[in-house]
């Protein structure tokens, strides 16, 4: 009984799997066809072998009706052996297969030239065979062995690799289910596996998850990625499958609870060891441990000398990422002043592609970093730009390519070469891509706007380029203009780099958003991480209008994305102009204090937050506040450089020093407000901070004139 219970299981599995696929198209609903005909079939037959002993006539039909489920499913894999990958629709074949699969379902379940009659007692089972069961068998066996060699044949003249190794795929994993289905529901009954007859309607899972397979990746895998994944699935069979299948079979057998209960404990056990399964296999044997190869690449790339020159610098890269991908070569393109692409390494100034053109516009559309040639050849959501970026990498000659982009602005393009080896890109390089892209982001803004080796004339040594690329970043803002609100701040870092943030977006006439935070972290690093966060809140402010899924989001890209370990404190808010409020969240910023002209008093007003980058979920520690402004009110906010810089004796500014300042600076501008700031909070640490500062005052004036009415 537990391997029929197995079977439901695995009937469950194949459904679930084919509910999963997105594919469109005559060849996608071949494949669903198939693979539902197939669940019937497990379920049609289990049920029919589980009534054998009571209830001979329901079961006789129930075994019929799964024999015509087969016939469907394998002339429905010969309809996707034909058509895939191809959207195509061919009328004559699918007439002509309907009609084959309705004369043989009328023979199959309405004769008795299949079966005649079925008993069962205990595990013995016994099947009386029809005149023409053994023809029919062995035809239905042919038709899905002629399915797996037209898919063998159309896998050798196709060009497409990722194509290629789909169909062989299809065809390997319906050679199995049909070779499976055979021996244990053809043969089985006849010989000494009739004990685990039950096991023959699993066979739907080989060729169904191999076709989900097929219509799901983009990427083609190498054949050791293939035994890591096939070794991981053993582990998950032969450890914990089996004894599974076998405690349940046991209590079937002793009747050690009632049979609705064993199956509920059977389903239950499934659910919990199938995880626990998997995830020890996972880690054990599959992707996971090449977590640590992308880190050493990640850290190669964020040490790259930034002073030396864009030439060198980005042949330091070329070398890094050839060595890391096996890539015959590198090519980086970068955003030139009139918005198109240019090419900068190798050093050939070489336009690719001009502004507003198919090409930019489609890389600009695409909702992706990383792009391999074989996604954009498989890949059905990007069906729509798949003439323009088949083009690029046509002219490219690249097989990968990774975007620098802010926002729908391509800042630059990463284009890579096919692999020495002659093999192609597949997942673990895409996950290794996708690892790095920030990383590559800031090369790609330094390529951006450090292109004239004189300007080394003009930095400091040992800073180098990176400042140019930190400050053109911390100073591309949309400044808050407004004729009833007055903005100032202050970003600076004793080191020249640094990893406070201030940045703020229009969003209409009357509203903005605005950041205020710091990153962990000194120097370089923090500055490349404040870089990627800035372009990346930006990117999904675009895209997310819900305000606390904005900043969880963002959580997530510091937790997933940035250097392991970093954390961001700091406030999000959007400045209503024109309903005289702000609402906020507050993610950890140390001050943030408010002067009401009615009170004329400073409180504190931020309240207790949660610094971002140290839990996986933040959403439900998240709450959003609101604010009003009445006209002449002021609020302040600073990050920790100025509350935790020190006297020479070891003292704190505090709190209570800056809430003095803005109470003896009442009657000055927002600008005049922030300067006293620094100026008392730099005296007080003799002259010098030695942390990173950012200082806000937003002085609210009141609602324009035409807004009032």
């Amino acid at each position: 009984m537990g391997l029929t219970l197995f079977t439901f299981l695995a009937a469950i599995l194949t459904a679930v799997t084919v509910f999963g696929v997105k594919a469109r198209g005559s060849s996608a609903r071949a494949f669903r066809v198939a693979a539902f005909a197939s669940v019937a079939y497990a379920i049609l037959l289990s049920a029919g072998y589980l009534l054998a002993a009571d209830y001979r006539g329901a079961a006789l039909i129930l075994v019929r009706c799964a024999g015509a489920g087969v016939v469907v499913s394998y002339l429905a894999f010969l309809r996707l052996a034909v058509g895939y990958p191809y959207a195509k629709r061919i009328v004559a074949l699918d007439i002509a297969l309907a009609a084959i699969a309705a004369a043989a379902a009328w023979a199959i379940v309405f004769t008795d030239a299949y079966i005649v009659d079925l008993k069962r007692f205990g595990l013995e089972y016994i099947r009386f065979e029809g005149d023409y069961h053994a023809a029919i068998a062995i035809a239905v066996a042919s038709i899905g062995i002629l399915s797996a060699v037209t898919m063998v044949v159309r896998a050798v003249s196709i060009r497409s690799r990722v194509y290629r190794q789909h169909l062989a795929v299809m065809a390997a994993g319906l050679a199995v289910s049909v070779a499976w289905g055979y021996a244990f529901a053809v043969l089985g009954p006849s010989t000494r596996l009739v004990a685990v007859y039950p096991l023959s309607a699993a066979n739907c899972l080989f060729a169904a998850l191999a076709a989900s397979y097929a219509f799901s990746s983009t990427r083609v895998f190498q054949a050791h990625t293939a035994a890591k994944g096939l070794a991981a699935w053993a582990v998950v069979l032969l450890g914990f499958g089996l004894p599974l299948g076998f405690a349940v079979a046991v209590a079937f057998l002793f009747r050690a609870a009632s049979p609705a209960t064993s199956i509920a404990f059977a389903a239950l056990a499934f659910i919990v060891f199938g995880r626990w399964a998997e995830s020890f296999a996972r880690g054990r044997i599959g992707a996971e441990h090449d977590q640590s190869s992308r880190e050493d690449l990640e850290a190669a790339i964020a040490h790259l000398d930034l002073s030396a020159g864009r030439e060198s610098v980005l042949s330091a890269l070329s070398s890094i990422m050839e060595g890391a991908f096996g890539c015959s070569w590198f090519s980086a393109l970068s955003e030139d002043d009139s918005g198109g692409l240019r090419r900068v390494y190798p050093d050939d100034d070489q336009l690719v592609s001009t502004p507003g053109s198919p090409t930019l516009e489609a890389l600009a559309a695409v909702d992706r970093h990383v792009i391999l040639k074989t996604d954009v050849v498989a890949d059905e959501s990007l069906a729509d730009l798949k003439a323009a970026l088949l083009a690029f990498f046509d002219v490219l000659g690249s097989e990968a390519i990774v975007l620098a982009k802010e926002g729908r602005r391509v800042v630059g393009v990463f284009a890579f070469g096919p692999k020495r080896s002659g093999a192609d890109y597949d997942a673990l390089d895409y996950a290794a891509f996708d690892a790095v892209h920030g990383k590559l982001f800031v090369v790609a803004y330094y390529a951006r706007h450090v292109s004239r080796e004189s300007l080394l004339d003009t930095v400091e040594k040992e800073i180098g380029l990176a400042d140019q690329v930190v400050r053109s970043v911390q100073e591309r803002i949309d400044p808050i203009d407004h004729p009833g609100v007055s903005v100032a701040f202050k970003c600076q870092s004793p080191r020249g780099l640094g990893g406070d943030l201030f940045d703020s977006v229009r969003i209409s006439e009357h509203r903005w958003f605005f950041v205020v935070g710091d990153v962990s972290g000194k120097g370089l690093n923090a500055s490349m991480s404040m870089v990627i966060l800035k372009s990346m809140i930006r990117t999904l402010l675009r895209e997310e209008k819900d305000f606390v899924k904005l900043v969880s989001r963002t959580n997530a890209f510091i937790k997933e994305r940035l250097p392991r370990g970093t954390f961001f404190s700091g406030v999000f808010g959007f400045l209503a102009l024109d309903k005289g409020s702000i609402y906020f969240i507050n993610c950890g910023i140390p001050a943030m204090f408010f002067r009401s002209p009615s009170l004329d008093s400073v409180i504190e007003t931020q309240g207790e937050g949660k610094m971002l980058g140290f839990v996986k979920n933040i959403e439900p520690y998240l709450k959003t506040r609101k604010l009003a402004l009445p006209p002449g009110s002021r609020l302040l906010i600073s990050t920790d450089g100025i509350v935790e810089a020190e006297s020479v004796r070891g003292e704190r500014y505090g709190k209570e020093r800056l809430v003095r300042i803005l109470g003896e600076n009442k009657a000055s501008s927002a600008a005049e407000t922030v300067e006293a700031v620094v100026r008392s909070a730099s005296a007080f640490a003799g002259g010098r901070l030695d942390d990173d500062i950012t200082v806000v005052a937003i002085d609210y004036q009141g609602a324009p004139k035409e807004n009032k009415r």
